[in-house]
């Protein structure tokens, strides 16, 4: 038997919570069409969608989305999957740029970032430059810094350039800044060479993140990519210890940005 005109169980979950986010923010304009939908990134489903908002003004077009989010979160397991990239219909991972959004945004009191590669991350880090400023946030970043090959006549300098960079591209809010921490084996030159690799986020000592997603907008939106959310802060914990172990055995040292 085919499922009733304008059900939503066959949309990805990905999907959903993007059309909410979309909604919610105004990037994608009430009331809804395919051709808003197509225009907004969505390609499947769109017969399904169009006829079960069709003709509904964004407060209700919310509420229908919600009536969906919630009902897929009271049986969601536990980790959950995250994804980035095409889905099959009826999929339940969720997507990996609103995830991330969601993790800043509810956080109150710290956050740590673990991150290999970022690409003009404003729109990523943008929310939790928010919650930073209005709720006194601390957010902590581990960032790699490419190894050099060779000796250093002025290591400083080295990695002001580095991490200068970083923050002019990915944080060009101003203050408050996180606390940028990188590798102190970039100084030492290679072979043999490392990086700092991960991908991950760590809130409030409840919830963690870990993907294979970079924080740029391949890794966002375009890219296969796979991740999971633990909300666990026994796990929470103990991955933010594993970060926050690096600085008291100071295998890392910290950059302040300046001003």
């Amino acid at each position: 038997m085919s499922a009733p005109r304008g059900n939503l169980a066959a949309v990805a979950t990905s999907t959903v919570e993007r059309l909410r986010a979309g909604i919610a923010t105004g990037a994608l304009p009430t009331p809804l069409d395919r051709t808003a939908l197509a225009a907004f990134g969505v390609r499947n489903q769109l017969e399904v969608l169009e006829q079960a908002l069709a003709g509904h003004q964004a407060p209700a077009c919310l509420a229908i989305l919600d009536v969906v989010l919630a009902e897929r979160a009271a049986r969601r397991p536990a980790p959950e999957l995250v994804w980035t990239g095409p889905e099959g219909p009826g999929a339940t991972a969720r997507d990996t740029a609103v995830v991330l959004r969601s993790l800043f945004e509810a956080a109150r009191e710290h956050v740590i970032l673990a991150g290999y590669s970022f690409d003009h991350a404003r729109d990523v880090l943008a929310p939790l430059h928010a919650v930073i400023r209005e709720h006194g946030v601390e957010a902590t970043f581990f960032v790699d810094v490419p190894q050099t090959d060779r000796h250093l006549a002025d290591p400083d300098r080295y990695v002001a350039e580095h991490l200068g960079e970083f923050t002019r591209h990915n944080w060009p809010f101003g203050p408050p800044f996180p606390r940028l921490y990188y590798d102190r084996r970039c100084l030492t030159p290679g072979p043999p060479f490392s990086s700092l690799h991960a991908k991950c986020v760590t809130v409030d000592g409840l919830r963690a993140f870990v993907s294979s997603a970079n924080f740029t907008q391949r890794g966002q939106e375009r890219n296969l990519e796979v991740g999971v959310l633990v909300e666990d802060p026994v796990f929470a914990n103990g991955l933010a210890g594993q970060w926050m172990g690096l600085v008291e055995c100071r295998a890392v040292d910290a950059w302040v940005p300046a001003g």
